[in-house]
């Protein structure tokens, strides 16, 4: 019988937004991926998250600034 789901399949990570929680594929790979590139400003390091984010998941323009927000606040969490 096969397996339903792909266990090295990307895992969705939810996140809070001002406006609710909102689900993103990879984020941990999307976090070790900028991790690499440190030192990073805040400012560099919210584009990468958000550019690299973005390249898996739908995130719509109006809300792109919450999103990074958000990314980078997870982000800083990771990384203390």
């Amino acid at each position: 019988m096969a397996k339903c789901c792909d266990s090295g399949a990307p895992r969705v990570y939810k996140i809070k937004l001002d406006t609710g929680t909102v689900g993103i594929l990879g984020l941990d790979l999307i976090m070790a991926e900028v991790r690499t590139m440190e030192p990073l400003a805040e400012e560099e390091a919210k584009n990468e998250l958000l550019k690299r984010a973005a390249a898996g998941n739908y995130i719509p323009g109006s809300a792109r600034e919450k999103y990074a927000e958000a990314l980078y606040r997870e982000y800083v969490k990771q990384i203390e």
